[in-house]
């Protein structure tokens, strides 16, 4: 027959374990507690026992270790080399901290993030940066994500598309605005020479009046002559 205990006594019996250097994950099945109520007790009772942060831990279990290295900031390969211990027990013991800090879902969110942290940690700067980190702002920028980034995204692509075709389409005329300047260069030198040969033509036609003038005169002189003569 199964005992039933209070909450005072499933209390005491988590401070029990847990000073037998119990993981949480054992207490939680010996205790049928939840992650987080143990972890609240384990906080409160190691908050008494430790208000001095340099507590020497040295005689405690290496699961306490690593929790206590995690709440320092290491990393789990600064873990895995200080205890000496595999990985797999380091993520174990990881997660277990994560766990007492309320933070449930990030085990599940580190193994789907796994190989894509890098971006995620980008994405989470860049929205910090821009400050749009409140709730309101994650939800839309995942809407527009999940439903306008794939129209936006067919936009830019027949908007760049467009870009390269005005620019097939500006070199081309570029080109046949320079043919037709070239045209009009030599057409501007066919008329310039057109000019001057007009010019000497009228020269020519000038001489050739004055010289046709000079010998109507002379015949006029001359028949006057003869008319006096008879």
């Amino acid at each position: 027959m199964q005992v039933i205990l209070n909450k005072k006594e499933k209390e005491e019996l988590v401070v029990k374990l847990h000073q037998e250097n119990k993981t949480i994950r054992q207490i939680a099945e010996i205790v049928h507690m939840s992650f987080k109520d143990i972890g609240a007790i384990i906080r409160r009772i190691d908050g008494r026992a430790d208000n001095d942060a340099d507590t020497n831990i040295s005689n405690k279990s290496k699961e306490t270790k690593a929790l206590w290295l995690f709440e320092n900031g290491k990393r789990p390969i600064d873990v895995a080399i200080e205890l000496d211990i595999p990985y797999d027990e380091v993520a174990e013991l990881q997660n277990e901290y994560w766990a007492l800090n309320q933070l449930y879902e990030l085990p599940l969110l580190y193994q789907e993030l796994k190989y894509n942290f890098e971006s995620f940690i980008e994405l989470f700067k860049l929205l910090k940066k821009n400050k749009v980190l409140s709730k309101q702002y994650i939800l839309k920028f995942l809407r527009c994500a999940g439903e306008d980034l794939p129209t936006l995204e067919n936009r830019c692509q027949q908007l760049s598309n467009d870009v390269l075709e005005l620019q097939f389409r500006k070199k081309k005329l570029s080109d046949e605005v320079a043919t037709q300047c070239s045209s009009i260069t030599q057409l501007e030198k066919s008329l310039n020479w057109y000019k001057m040969e007009i010019e000497q033509k009228k020269e020519i036609i000038s001489n050739l009046d004055q010289q046709l003038n000079h010998k109507i005169c002379e015949l006029d002189e001359k028949i006057t002559s003869d008319g006096q003569l008879v």
